[in-house]
């Protein structure tokens, strides 16, 4: 596990291939992890750098397991690219897009909420529709691991429910529809998109997996060189250093990492 900050150069020579992307996740990476959705809010610092980033790389996205809508409106940057529900919806010109084969699962995740609503009655528990995808957040309640078991239960216990994919996350549990798209297809489709040469990814949960594995495809199919970079904190999955490329410690690492990017952008251009 190598610290970003010891890697400088190596960084600094695939930010000098163009065209460049830097594609980041937002809770826990660029956001501070909060109590609850509503309340997170993504750091005035990162949201300065990545503004500034927007006018020297050819590319600056943010991909998030929120709808792209939501994501857009914390953001708040023009011509950033925005994507949404994990992958499965991007906001272009003024409205989401979505794969033919996702769209229509709508209805069978409200059909599942519907079903999934006894877990209500759990304090601490609370489902948020998401259009394409529902999530079930457990963080405030007292047992979460107990409440991970119930909504477990009740998500086998369920005809919609079981039949979606299902992703557990740090005191969330996603229900996605069962289409190959996830974080690592939106980032390849970014890659071949905008013809990318160089571009780091930053992540810190379960769903950025799939990002990082993208770069490294990228990296050994395309004229790619890129960085996986993953985001510390103590609720960190075990399986995400084993990922990446490089780490940096919480959102204030972020914040730094992202004024130097900025430094070298400007003095490059």
């Amino acid at each position: 596990m190598s610290y970003a900050f010891n890697h400088l150069d190596l960084i600094k020579e695939a930010l000098k291939r163009t065209p460049f992307g830097l594609i980041t996740d937002v809770d826990g990476t660029i956001s501070p992890t909060a109590p609850t959705p509503q309340q997170a809010k993504v750091s005035p610092l990162c949201r300065q750098y990545l503004s500034t980033l927007c006018h020297h790389l050819a590319l600056v996205a943010v991909i998030s397991g929120r709808p792209a809508t939501e994501v857009r409106d914390m953001i708040r940057i023009d011509g950033m690219i925005f994507i949404g529900n994990h992958g499965l919806e991007r906001w272009v010109k003024g409205h989401s897009e979505f794969p033919q084969n996702v769209q229509d699962y709508s209805r069978v995740i409200k059909s599942a909420i519907k079903e999934l609503t006894p877990l209500l009655s759990i304090e601490g528990i609370s489902i948020e529709d998401k259009g394409i995808t529902a999530t079930i957040h457990y963080r405030l309640c007292g047992e979460p691991q107990l409440a991970e078991k119930e909504i477990m239960h009740a998500i086998e216990a369920s005809s919609k429910a079981s039949s979606l994919r299902i992703i557990r996350q740090r005191m969330a549990i996603d229900l996605l529809p069962p289409v190959k798209g996830n974080k690592g297809t939106a980032i390849l489709d970014l890659i071949q998109g905008y013809n990318l040469q160089g571009g780091i990814y930053l992540g810190d949960d379960v769903t950025d997996i799939d990002a990082f594995r993208a770069i490294h495809t990228a990296c050994r199919d395309f004229n790619f060189q890129g960085f996986a970079i993953g985001i510390l904190s103590p609720e960190m999955p075990e399986n995400l250093t084993a990922e990446v490329d490089f780490t940096l410690n919480g959102v204030n690492d972020v914040e730094r990492f992202l004024k130097w990017m900025s430094q070298e952008a400007l003095e490059s251009s």
